[in-house]
């Protein structure tokens, strides 16, 4: 009966995991993409993941800068605090939405645009240069580069 129960909770603890690809970059502003494991909520997760960057690599991706996440239909609405964005130039911008960009299309797959809000509201421009009035498409930036 034990071995019942031990492999009952190995089933549902595989199908709870989920690998989650996440993309770095390195010195030369190259995606690297790494796989962790995700496990509860995946956009937190890949969030997290992109924060963190292993050893060697980099990130645009400030800690605690996602707010919120929306699904509506096949749309992804992210919201994030500008607080955390403030320090960001034109190349820091651009690659802060290469990598979640890439990251999100690599990963969830039932969307088709990406949305992003900051402080709740929509705004012209990420922070000062990269204008976000607009979806982000699959079909444009689930590759790398960006044309």
């Amino acid at each position: 009966m034990r071995w019942i129960t031990f492999l009952l909770t190995m089933v549902v603890v595989i199908t709870i995991a989920v690998e989650l690809k996440i993309c770095y970059l390195n010195d030369s502003l190259l995606p690297i993409v790494k796989v962790v494991e995700g496990k509860e909520n995946l956009v937190l997760e890949m969030f997290e993941a992109l924060s963190s960057p292993p050893y060697g690599l980099r990130t645009f991706v400030p800690k605690d800068v996602l707010r919120a996440y929306f699904f509506v239909d096949n749309y992804l609405i992210l919201d994030l605090y500008g607080e955390k964005l403030k320090g960001l130039d034109f190349t820091a911008e651009r690659y802060f939405l290469h990598q979640l960009l890439y990251t999100i299309f690599l990963n969830v797959k039932g969307i088709n645009n990406v949305y992003i809000l900051v402080d709740g509201k929509k705004r012209n421009v990420l922070v000062k240069h990269v204008d976000i009035r607009f979806s982000f498409p699959r079909e444009v930036w689930s590759k790398w580069p960006v044309h």
